[in-house]
């Protein structure tokens, strides 16, 4: 290519690289030249000096099932228009728990195989956020604020939305709210039942929290038991309630079977609400 263009071979990587020092006119001739040669550039060779320029994104098997896939399809879609548009690469692998993202994050950051790894799904007790740490590599954290640490970390405020629901199902004249959501083990789930907790408690009401592993049918099982269990306010509260519970579902994936079930109960229940604010 230097031959064929009439100048030094670092002249040509000067031109191809974008660096300061080679004239308009020479940097056009060069990439001319190297269009010509079907010229392209070395992703290996690059990652040696400016590093991989791939997102890293490890998966636990439950969020990629069947119950979770529509959301993880969403963020993956999502992060990979982002990061192609500046030329960065996404690298998905699914693994089975969090302990074995620890394992591959050791080894792929020691091959140096991604520059930032997205953490989703944060765990109260999280061992990817304390690994990641102790590795000192990049990493954006997709969760509550409260396992963030020193990592960088986005997050959507969902404090308002659970306590604008908590209101609206208070004005309606509830007081005792069943809020079926994800596993307990996740922060985000904590995080909601909390926000929902904040509006009813002070009011008088109770809400009894059930997790669940997301799928529709431990989602239908928690509906199901609570539309036969008596009522667990203490002996010496009177509120009264046409019926013991209020459904609240954290996402749309539990509240179809929550409602099919609640349907097809002999139980005067009041239809389910759905993470989504009241209008």
């Amino acid at each position: 290519m230097a031959r064929a263009a009439g100048v030094s071979i670092a002249v040509v990587s000067y031109a191809l690289n974008g660096r300061p020092g080679v004239s308009a006119a020479t940097r056009e001739r060069v990439l001319r030249v190297a269009d010509e040669f079907g010229w392209r550039p070395s992703a290996a060779a690059r990652s040696l000096r400016t590093g991989p320029r791939t997102i890293g994104l490890v998966v636990d098997r439950c969020a990629a099932s069947s119950a979770h896939a529509t959301a993880l399809l969403d963020l993956v879609t999502a992060l990979q228009d982002v990061v192609a548009a500046r030329g960065f690469a996404l690298m998905l692998q699914v693994v089975d728990d969090a302990h074995a993202a620890v394992a591959l994050y050791g080894s792929w950051w020691a091959e140096r195989r991604f520059d930032v790894m997205v953490v989703t799904d944060v765990l109260a007790q999280d061992p990817r956020i304390d690994a990641l740490r102790r590795l000192r590599a990049p990493a954006v954290v997709v969760g509550p604020p409260q396992g963030v640490h020193e990592l960088a970390g986005v997050h959507v405020d969902e404090d308002d939305a659970y306590r604008r629901i908590g209101r609206y199902l208070l004005e309606l004249g509830h007081r005792d709210v069943a809020a079926i959501t994800g596993p307990e083990t996740q922060l985000r789930t904590r995080a909601r039942v909390a926000a929902l907790r904040a509006v009813v408690d002070p009011a008088g009401g109770l809400v009894v929290h059930e997790p669940t592993t997301s799928t529709p049918e431990a989602a239908a099982v928690a509906t199901r038991r609570l539309l036969t269990s008596p009522p667990r306010r203490p002996p010496w509260c009177t509120t009264p309630t046409r019926w013991p519970w209020r459904p609240s579902t954290s996402h749309d994936a539990p509240a179809v079977p929550c409602r099919g079930t609640c349907r097809s109960s002999r139980a005067p229940t009041p239809r389910c609400a759905t993470c989504r604010p009241p209008p």
